[in-house]
């Protein structure tokens, strides 16, 4: 009796067999490559600024995003015709007014060469100073307690 493709003999490979282990050893393979980040933004400070006190973020600041190669930024979201004021306190808290005039209180602390930003109430940020003049601020999700370490806002002293 011929081979018609019902009965194949013990130990072959169908074509459909052949192309599942394929597909199944490509996904593998890209569900365990390390993943590729567009940019890696700084985690840590410039060792030049103090972390976990006010005094060096005191002063007027133009937020927008981070600049780089490839990448796009949209408007500024304060510019220095319309900054945000941070304002240190003698207690060593942190004082943040929009450019609409809201407040909000932050005590600070340092942490892993950084100053974390704790408000009374939401979610707390996490300061990375770039330079003397500019730092990236990152959100940290409530639910997980990460920070956003993908989508810092850039703020930059006003002269």
């Amino acid at each position: 009796m011929s081979n018609t493709g019902w009965r194949r003999r013990r130990g072959s490979f169908s074509l459909l067999t052949l192309l599942a282990i394929v597909l199944i050893a490509a996904l593998t393979t890209v569900l365990f490559l390390p993943r590729i980040e567009a940019t890696e933004f700084p985690r840590e400070s410039i060792t030049d600024i103090p972390n976990g006190v006010p005094e060096p973020f005191a002063g007027l600041w133009s937020v927008g995003f981070p600049e780089g190669e490839g990448m796009i930024n949209g408007a500024p979201i304060a510019t220095c015709a319309a900054p945000v004021a941070l304002n240190s306190s003698d207690n060593g808290t942190l004082t943040y007014r929009s450019p609409t005039g809201d407040e909000v209180g932050f005590e600070l602390s340092a942490f892993s060469g950084r100053t974390t930003w704790l408000p009374a109430m939401g979610e707390s940020l996490v300061a990375v100073w770039i330079s003397t003049d500019e730092f990236y601020l990152y959100s940290v999700d409530l639910t997980t307690g990460r920070a956003r370490w993908d989508n810092p806002h850039a703020y930059r002293r006003c002269v």
